[in-house]
């Protein structure tokens, strides 16, 4: 098999002919460096999980500006309504990307937000644009697959938008505000489920994520009846939909996770990161669910020898083909002079690992 096959094999509930080891993969999200040993591992059959999207926006009404500082940059957004802005942090040593910015403030800052948040939201016009996605499609080629991030539901789109501790505030001190938050992302989500919906290429979508600080009664109440609809939309459409579950706290959302029923489960990360071991995952979701697991790379720091015998352990320990392995979270980012070779070793026996392994 070719690394393309290798992982649609997974994502199709079949056997592949090895682990298919991946990593997320795109111009702001390189978890791999690209260079010599980028090169080296592709080499050994690294896939490429290329983020991309065929859905693209415009804010007709809304123009922007951008302030930049030594150790941060400003986007202000004018609305015909009122000004709103974030703040994200620079100079990170490579622990983050422009997909995943360190939030020094949050577009949300007060009750006054609402109005003209709300009017970007309605201002948006999305568009399918398929040439782009093709294009993206053709070069990767049989190195890897396309993956869709689709927007959040509202739920948590709502805390990413105020931030925790103003999130938690506004549903109980802003309720009626905070509801037609809600009411406009819901109407956002759903004009892109119907685009995505009409869309004829069997794409994979991940629809959401399971993240600390959600618990599983909010979950069940504000997201599932969301994520059942999509679901139930997409699939219709031949789409393959799925969840990022990137909390370190699982046991709790054993239930969530077998009630959405995805197709696939990224970013999740086993032990000693997460509380939730492969096994009860699998038991839990069932064999028709892929398992794209993210490598815990603190096992690295313990070094070569122990880092493949874990690998070792983790795989043997879900008797299921229907699993991969590799990175969705930091990968080699933060990685400096010092602590390179430990994670360069780390990924080398991870590969090591998989190709012990009879399958």
């Amino acid at each position: 098999m070719n690394i393309r096959e290798r992982m649609n094999a997974v994502f199709n509930c079949q056997k592949p002919d090895k682990v298919p080891f991946y990593s997320f993969y795109g111009p702001n999200t390189q978890l791999i460096p690209s260079g010599s040993f980028e090169r080296k591992i592709r080499n050994r059959g690294l896939g490429l999980l290329t983020i991309a999207s065929p859905i693209s926006s415009e804010m007709p009404n809304i123009s922007t500006t951008t302030r930049k500082t030594d150790i941060s940059e400003e986007t202000t957004y004018h609305t015909p309504i009122g000004d709103v802005s974030t703040e994200s942090y620079g100079k990170t040593n490579r622990i983050t990307s422009p997909l995943w910015p360190v939030k020094k403030k949050h577009l949300f800052k007060n009750s006054k937000d609402y109005d003209p948040i709300i009017y970007m939201i309605k201002d948006t016009i999305y568009h399918i644009d398929l040439e782009e996605f093709k294009l993206k499609d053709q070069d990767v080629g049989e190195d890897g697959i396309l993956h869709v991030a689709m927007v959040l539901p509202p739920f948590t789109q709502t805390w990413d938008l105020m931030g925790l501790e103003k999130w938690c505030y506004e549903q109980n001190d802003n309720p009626g505000k905070f509801s037609n938050l809600l009411d406009a992302l819901n109407k956002r989500s759903n004009t892109i489920i119907n685009l995505l919906v009409e869309i004829e290429d069997n794409i994979h979508i991940t629809c959401g994520d399971i993240r600390d600080g959600v618990n599983p009664d909010s979950y069940l109440k504000y997201e599932i009846p969301i994520y059942e609809k999509a679901f139930e939309a997409l699939r219709a459409g031949g789409k393959k939909c799925g969840i990022h579950a990137h909390s370190s706290l699982l046991k709790n959302q054993k239930k969530v996770l077998a009630r959405m029923n995805p197709d696939y489960i990224e970013a999740y990360t086993p032990p000693p990161y997460s509380d939730l071991p492969l096994p009860e995952l699998r038991e839990a979701v069932g064999e028709d669910t892929s398992i794209l697991i993210n490598f815990p790379e603190t096992i690295f720091y313990n070094g070569y020898e122990k880092t493949r015998d874990y690998t070792i352990e983790l795989l043997k320990s879900d008797p299921s083909y229907n699993k991969m392995i590799g990175f969705t979270e930091m990968g080699m980012m933060g990685v400096d002079e010092r602590t390179r070779s430990v994670f360069e070793d780390g990924i080398i026996a991870i590969l090591d690992a998989i190709d012990e392994l009879e399958y």
